[in-house]
């Protein structure tokens, strides 16, 4: 049982939260509110700075939605942080990501039949939020010679300690997963 109400669309009272709950459901692209941002609707300004960090950073920039999508996967997974693994494992599903893929992902993402700078992307963010203190100039220059820019990278970045936070926030708060 979460610690913090789940509040249904059905029972907001506040504009603002309604406000994002529109705009989670219209750009989340899975038609439902997901448990994590319902628990936060205790504090409406909090649920909205909170969505604002989730679309700009997933759902906007310079690498596919999916790509982010599986870097949280294997943070999550790293974390064991049950609720984030199974929402984006869902989620990558449902952007068509093929279940052998996912259970790759899963096993062994190096082993995962994905092309190497897709590999390099998820290598660098699982450490990122694992071991930061470990990234050496070695690893930046991996993600270079694969061609990826500085505007790329730190978006990996961001995308990591974006789910070490949503891993520390569901865990601590026990946000139930999603009916989904």
């Amino acid at each position: 049982m979460s610690h913090f109400p789940l509040i249904s669309e059905t029972d907001i009272q506040d504009s603002l939260a309604a406000q994002v709950y529109a705009e989670i459901r219209k750009e989340l692209g899975f038609g439902i509110v997901p448990n994590i941002f319902k628990s936060m609707a205790i504090r409406p300004t909090l649920l909205r700075a909170n969505w604002d960090i989730f679309r700009a950073t997933i759902l906007q920039g310079y690498l596919p939605r999916t790509l982010k999508e599986m870097v949280g996967v294997l943070i999550s997974q790293a974390n064991g942080s049950e609720y984030a693994m199974r929402v984006h494992l869902h989620g990558l599903s449902a952007l068509g990501m093929s279940e052998e893929v996912l259970q790759a992902l899963i096993r062994d993402y190096t082993t995962c039949p994905l092309p190497e700078r897709e590999k390099q992307v998820l290598r660098f963010g699982l450490l990122c939020a694992t071991d930061p203190l470990n990234l050496t100039d070695a690893d930046y220059a991996a993600l270079r010679a694969h061609d990826l820019n500085d505007e790329e990278i730190f978006e990996i970045v961001a995308t990591a300690g974006l789910f070490a936070s949503i891993n520390a926030y569901t865990d601590s708060a026990n946000v139930p997963i999603d009916e989904l």
